[in-house]
């Protein structure tokens, strides 16, 4: 079995579950050898993943998806065995343009979850010009919640608003420099920027889609064929780090390795109050009680749906990124978010797992309790604010 393993990540509050594994020493329960690499972009984890320079990394969910897909520019088939958790990112608008909308159409701030409605009147009443956001990878989930945000108030992408990629270390810079009208990141650059007094939390990913889809562990499809009891090894230390993480005792440590410099490398202000439930919209605000803004094991957190998988398929169809949905998407799903392999690891662990790859709710707004599954799972709200997102919801596979 491999035992030294190079694994990549983002400086993002949602790599929590991998600083957890080798901060308390999972990796180590595992008989693992890991070393965390901070990279500095999408591209770049995808990269050094393809062509073997890290054995793993922290990817965006929908990023193995379109590298087996052959839509990513390099084509080189990848799989997610595992979920690095639930929700965790936010849309940010320039206060500049936030209180240029409370001041003209105030009654545009009055809906629950925020709209773009108010962006949409203050183009059509100033002078017309193109309004600029940032997003952290086109196949990303960051992505299509900042289209479906935007089309929802009828702003035309290209005409209207233009979408730049830029890491999501660099969009609080980007939006001080004036760069950028708005972005859509994760933790902690939506907090780092309403600490500056530069950006207003529009929406958070919560807001939009109760416990939707965020991050993964990726690998290669052919790395994990090599190391099949490694990547169990793996599966098992990260299902351990993310029980750990989900006590809400734990929440504090894990806040302070965090923001060390070899990690987020920000002030411990602002990762813990996310962590802990307390969100911050607006510098002239109390903070907002969100007790589910990041989840890292509740709700069946880690499993890795086969209807997100569904669901991204549908969105890259949509915008452009895939021009034919595959004529035969369960294979491929099967393929790419390996249920199969999670289920063994939670096994091992006699931890409960669904017994189906398909979420079997829709739009649930309350608490409810899967039965599907090898012992009954509290799941949480799955509810989509916007009708212009494809419903990820799946009772049965796709034909």
């Amino acid at each position: 079995m491999k035992q030294a393993l190079r694994i990549g990540f983002l400086p993002l509050t949602d790599c929590a579950v991998l600083v957890a594994a080798l901060e308390r020493g999972f990796f180590e329960k595992h008989g693992l050898q890991v070393t965390l690499h901070r990279e500095v972009s999408w591209a770049n984890i995808r990269d050094r993943v393809a062509f073997g320079e890290l054995d793993a990394a922290h990817m965006l969910a929908p990023m193995p998806l379109a590298a087996t897909l052959g839509i990513d520019g390099l084509g080189i088939p990848m799989q997610a065995a595992f979920s690095l958790g639930l929700n965790g990112s936010a849309i940010t608008l320039a206060s500049s343009l936030m209180q240029a909308i409370r001041e003209h159409f105030p009654q545009e701030l009055c809906t629950t979850p925020m709209r773009a409605h108010g962006l949409k009147r203050l183009l059509s009443a100033q002078t017309p010009r193109k309004l600029v956001f940032g997003c952290v990878y086109p196949f990303s989930q960051h992505h299509y919640l900042l289209q479906a945000w935007l089309q929802d108030a009828g702003l035309v992408l290209g005409q209207d608003v233009e979408i730049r990629v830029i890491p999501p270390q660099q969009m609080v810079e980007s939006l001080a420099q004036g760069q950028i009208d708005g972005y859509c990141a994760g933790e902690p650059w939506n907090q780092q920027a309403v600490s500056r007094g530069i950006g207003h939390v529009a929406v958070t990913s919560y807001d939009l889609w109760n416990n939707g889809p965020e991050k993964v562990l990726g690998v290669t499809q052919a790395w994990a064929e090599a190391n099949p009891k490694t990547h169990q090894a793996l599966l098992c230390a990260l299902l351990e780090a993310a029980q750990w993480l989900d006590n809400a005792h734990n929440r504090l440590r894990i806040a302070e390795l965090l923001a060390r410099p070899e990690y987020l490398d920000v002030p411990l202000s602002l990762v813990q109050p996310p962590l802990l439930g307390r969100y911050r919209y607006a510098p002239d605000e109390p903070e907002r009680l969100l007790p589910d803004f990041n989840v890292f094991t509740r709700y069946a957190a880690n499993f890795p749906w086969h209807s997100h998988g569904t669901y991204f398929l549908a969105q890259m169809h949509a915008t452009g990124q895939l021009p034919t949905l595959p004529a035969d998407p369960a294979t491929l799903l099967a393929k790419v978010y390996r249920t199969d392999l999670y289920r063994v690891a939670a096994e091992t662990l006699s931890l409960p797992y669904p017994t189906v790859d398909y979420l079997p709710a829709q739009q649930c707004m309350a608490p409810w309790v899967l039965r599907a599954a090898s012992q009954p799972m509290a799941m949480g709200n799955n509810y989509v604010a916007l009708q212009c997102l494809t419903s990820p919801m799946h009772t049965t596979k796709p034909e």
